[in-house]
């Protein structure tokens, strides 16, 4: 302790005389136990004290407490007075007694000391001079102890704040040095994802494109499946148009061969009328022949008979000659008209054959337009599906866009933080020094 009590005299004694006033009243106390009885007891019983020490050690305090006293009257001015003055306020903090109880023990002990001069001194003006002293003296002593004892406070201070700044270098700056690791940490992280995630976007970039263009092939696709069918629809109606008209042909077809066949049947009978028409020109003929001969028998008088007869047989002749080409002419219809029944009968088979390839067609095409049907409604199911997937990774990406920015934030939030932690830690160690 650096309490000086000289400071202090040149208040309290500007003139000089409290050290021989002092002297002579520790000569008067003639060394009486009452002073320092008085604080030995109030203080032992304010405190407790003997319950917590020796006797032994009880006994070398009521004699530490002599000196004391002795001390103070004898050299106050001295700074072995100031030190037994820090050696008790010591004491009391060392067994936690309060620096109330030191004072009411002082105030004991000086209260006795007063009535001591009061007692053995019938002059008033020395018992006054004495009692003056004997104040400042106490004054002097009080102030000495709430130095010594802010001195102590402050010492204890220094010591709790070197403890809490030790203590607080050790956790909290630890703490934050962790935190501050912890952040780069993080921080690396985040880059890290920030990297990944604008990785991730490229890609959902590129899946949104395709699908994009899927959804595109597919309305396309749809738009060809839809011509394709309205194709198929027109081309099965002219199919069926196809069948129609062969079913016709074979009709008319029919109807030329029934033609035919009746021609066949007229041009038969037109023979039997030939044949008939040659027999009688043959017979005809030959009548010519009989009356040619019966002419000739006649001589002259048959002469005209006879060449009535010879123009008969020319006409016979001619009749026979006309019959046979009529027969050659009718002949030749007959082969035409079995050629065409033939033919007539060829083209309805294969009508009948175009007639049934056009109504598989026509089934076919049914089929093929039922397919193409599925497969267009198949197609605006893809469409729609790529376009809602088209959507979906259009929001994707927005989503990623949104995180890939808060990713940033968040590494921009960590930068601060870790900022933050750099100041922090340079401000815990600045707060330190100014502790300590």
């Amino acid at each position: 302790m650096n309490v000086s009590v000289r400071e202090r005299l040149v208040e309290f004694d500007p003139h000089g005389n409290l050290a021989i006033t002092a002297q002579e009243i520790w000569d008067l106390l003639g060394r009486d136990p009452k002073p320092a009885q008085s604080f030995y007891d109030v203080y032992v019983m304010q405190s407790g004290l003997d319950n917590m020490i020796s006797a032994e050690a009880l006994a070398a305090f009521r004699k530490q407490i002599d000196v004391f006293l002795e001390d103070k009257f004898t050299a106050f001015t001295s700074d072995d007075w100031t030190k037994n003055v820090s050696g008790c306020i010591q004491h009391a903090r060392k067994h936690s007694i309060s620096f109330r109880t030191v004072l009411v023990a002082t105030s004991a002990a000086n209260e006795a000391i007063a009535n001591c001069i009061w007692q053995k001194t019938e002059d008033d003006e020395a018992r006054h001079r004495m009692m003056q002293t004997l104040m400042r003296i106490s004054l002097i002593e009080a102030e000495v102890m709430c130095a010594v004892v802010a001195d102590e406070n402050i010492r204890c201070e220094m010591e709790e704040r070197k403890r809490n700044s030790e203590l607080f270098e050790q956790q909290i700056a630890k703490e934050v040095d962790d935190a501050s690791r912890f952040g780069e940490g993080l921080r690396d992280q985040a880059q890290h994802a920030a990297g990944a995630t604008r990785g991730m976007l490229d890609k959902v970039s590129e899946v949104a494109a395709a699908a994009e263009q899927s959804a595109l092939a597919m309305r396309e696709a749809a738009h060809i499946s839809a011509g394709l069918i309205r194709a198929i629809e027109e081309t099965r109606t002219q199919v069926e148009n196809s069948a129609e008209i062969a079913r016709r042909a074979s009709s008319q077809a029919g109807e030329a061969v029934s033609m035919s066949g009746m021609l066949s049947d007229h041009a038969q009978a037109i023979e039997s009328i030939l044949g008939l028409i040659r027999d009688i020109a043959g017979q005809t003929n030959l009548l010519a022949l009989n009356a040619t001969i019966e002419a000739a028998r006649a001589g002259d008088a048959g002469r005209g008979f006879a060449v009535v007869a010879q123009e008969v047989k020319s006409l016979a002749n001619q009749t026979s000659r006309a019959t046979d080409d009529i027969a050659g002419k009718i002949a030749a219809i007959q082969n035409s008209t079995r050629q065409s029944v033939d033919t007539n009968q060829r083209i309805r088979e294969t009508v009948s054959d175009v007639e049934d390839s056009a109504e598989r067609i026509r089934v076919a095409m049914e089929q093929q337009a039922q397919t193409v049907t599925m497969i267009t409604a198949a197609v605006d199911e893809t469409a729609l599906a790529a376009d809602s997937m088209s959507g979906t990774v259009a929001t994707i990406r927005r989503d990623t866009e949104v995180v890939a920015c808060e990713i940033d934030d968040l590494e921009q939030g960590f930068r601060t933080i870790e900022d933050m932690l750099v100041k922090l830690n340079d401000a815990s160690g600045e707060f330190i020094r100014h502790v300590a």
